[in-house]
């Protein structure tokens, strides 16, 4: 629902905040008054084209507020969530527009395209005029709205909609399979790759011990000279052995003089301990086979195999085995792609059969409601005073087997369109294709009164659908828009005293000259005040007897048709 319209520097109006209410908001006023400038400013919040011939003189931009209630709609939250907005309590629309012809939209603070914005705000208002049915006019809706008018629908729309995505969502399953030969192919490489991965063995640091075992063969002769020399200084005649050897009797005799030499005595002792074992390790370095070149050729030749290896698989062994891993879950995938085909097409075949059946079952039940809903229209357009039309829900579904598959959608496999003939011996045409603005008026309000409770739209936007409209008709007009809004926020601009009449709030739009700048301005009528401008839109003079009463009958006609009492 609509609750506020804030209206910044659009034409005549300088700033302008309008509260609306539930049921049938009436705005009326003399002409050149505003009204349309209400619908226009509604019109540009909502996505139309930013003319900057909208901002008002003298000033550099203009700005657009709508405040909508979030009503409960999975597709609009869907929506909202598509495009990164938060869903809060309400919905405020704002749209901003510049003497450079530039404009921005925000939802809930959010910046959007417009048409993200478009698609957002067809789900909260409808608005309709004699030259602009959005959503009527677009013959995509019309499916919508039959199925929506049809009660044994929905259920086998749904288990359709099942079927028809699954078969979709495996059928590309299947298209994304690898043909045999490519997964023959890949079989072969991947089996491959693992067998050379396994056969080369890498251990973790492998290839550094190889590397150093290599740097010692490399210089070897050097690695021995230092070693037998270093082992010859160690052990000679007058070597460090034999020198702490000695050192240590001479140092154990002083100890008869004094205790302290014993604690050197035993610091030498293990020095010589720690030498000898110096020694031992410096002879098994020196017996080492790695200082054996000949082991050269096998050492460089494992060195390039790693290399080789992860120069293909991965820069680290942790990264090599975590490509065979993967190979190896990739192989068994494709050796077991067989199976999964021919289940894919087992799936595929058998939801398709059944979507393509329940899109049969769907075309006989729209066929059979069609016609309870052209009676419908029928019959509304001839209380609207269009006795002779001839309405048609035209639906369209191939006869051809072969040709069936192709039209499946998420509809099913019809195509249906709204085609009218408002005036007798005249052909069925398409809606967009009614000349007569007024024609086109009442079908709506005609058909509105039967699908408005069904479409998930709650504030509807009448602007002056009631030009050439007058009398009985006036009144029928009337009550079929409270009908609508019953159950729907309704906003109409009428110059008809029968419409106004019929207002839950009744909204007068005027202008005035203040200082040297005329301004639009938009005001709540209480009740005698609404009795006074239905006198004015009924023709009547200001100070009329006749005039106040017929006003006041007319209202009073209008309050004992909402209670039920009379029409």
């Amino acid at each position: 629902m609509l609750l506020s319209l804030h209206i910044k520097n659009i034409a005549l109006i300088s700033e302008l905040s309008l509260e609306f209410c539930q049921g049938l908001n009436i705005l009326s006023g003399e002409t050149g008054a505003g009204k349309s400038i209400i619908i226009d400013s509604l019109n540009f919040v909502l996505g139309d084209r930013a003319d900057k011939s909208l901002i008002r003189h003298g000033e550099t931009s203009a700005t657009v507020q709508a405040v909508f209630t979030a009503s409960d709609n999975n597709e609009l939250s869907e929506l909202l969530s598509e495009n990164g907005i938060a869903e809060e309590e309400h919905i405020i629309v704002r749209r901003t527009m510049s003497e450079n012809g530039r404009s921005e939209c925000r939802i809930n603070g959010t910046i959007i395209n417009l048409s993200a914005l478009k698609k957002i705000v067809s789900l909260l208002v409808d608005i309709h005029s004699q030259h602009e049915n959005q959503a009527l006019l677009n013959e995509n809706n019309h499916i919508k709205i039959l199925d929506k008018y049809s009660k044994n629908l929905p259920k086998i729309k749904e288990e359709y909609r099942k079927s028809y995505f699954t078969y979709l969502q495996t059928a590309k399953e299947l298209k994304a399979l690898p043909s045999r030969q490519e997964c023959e192919r890949k079989i072969d490489i991947l089996e491959f790759q693992i067998a050379e991965i396994e056969k080369a063995d890498i251990k973790d640091g492998e290839e550094e011990a190889l590397i150093k075992e290599r740097t010692k063969c490399y210089h070897s002769q050097k690695l021995i000279n230092g070693l037998g020399a270093t082992i010859a200084l160690l052990e000679g005649d007058f070597g460090a052995t034999p020198s702490i050897h000695n050192a240590l009797k001479e140092l154990y005799s002083l100890t008869q003089y004094d205790d302290a030499y014993a604690k050197l005595s035993d610091r030498l002792d293990s020095v010589k301990i720690e030498l000898t074992d110096i020694i031992f390790t410096l002879k098994e370095e020196l017996n080492d086979s790695s200082f054996d070149s000949s082991n050269m050729e096998g050492i460089e030749k494992r060195i390039e195999e790693i290399r080789k290896i992860k120069r293909r698989f991965g820069s680290t062994v942790e990264e090599i085995y975590a490509f065979r891993k993967k190979a190896e879950t990739e192989l068994k995938t494709l050796r077991n792609t067989a199976e999964k085909e021919e289940k894919l097409k087992l799936t595929v075949e058998k939801e398709k059969t059944k979507a393509m059946k329940l899109a049969k079952t769907l075309h006989d039940i729209r066929v059979k409601d069609a016609t309870t809903l052209e009676q419908s229209i029928v019959a509304n357009l001839s209380e609207l005073g269009m006795q002779d039309s001839v309405f048609k829900a035209d639906i369209v579904c191939p006869a051809d087997e072969e040709e069936f598959e192709g039209y499946l959608n998420e509809n099913g496999a019809d195509e249906v369109k709204f085609l009218i003939s408002p005036n007798k011996g005249e052909p069925l045409k398409p809606l967009a294709k009614i000349a007569s603005g007024g024609e086109m008026s009442r079908f709506m309000l005609g058909l509105k009164n039967i699908t408005a409770e069904l479409e998930n739209i709650d504030t509807l936007v009448f602007d002056e659908i009631d030009t050439g409209i007058s009398g009985r008709i006036a009144k029928v007009v009337a009550c079929k828009l409270y009908n609508i809004a019953r159950t729907r926020q309704v906003l109409a601009v009428t110059h008809l005293p029968q419409l106004a009449s019929m207002a839950d709030t009744h909204y007068l739009i005027s202008k005035k000259v203040i200082g040297e700048k005329t301004l639009t301005f938009v005001e709540a009528l209480k009740e005698n005040a609404s009795i006074r401008e239905i006198m004015r839109l009924a023709g009547s003079l200001e100070k009329s007897e006749s005039g106040l009463e017929n006003a006041k009958e007319m209202k009073e006609w209008a309050e004992n048709y909402k209670s039920g009492t009379s029409i």
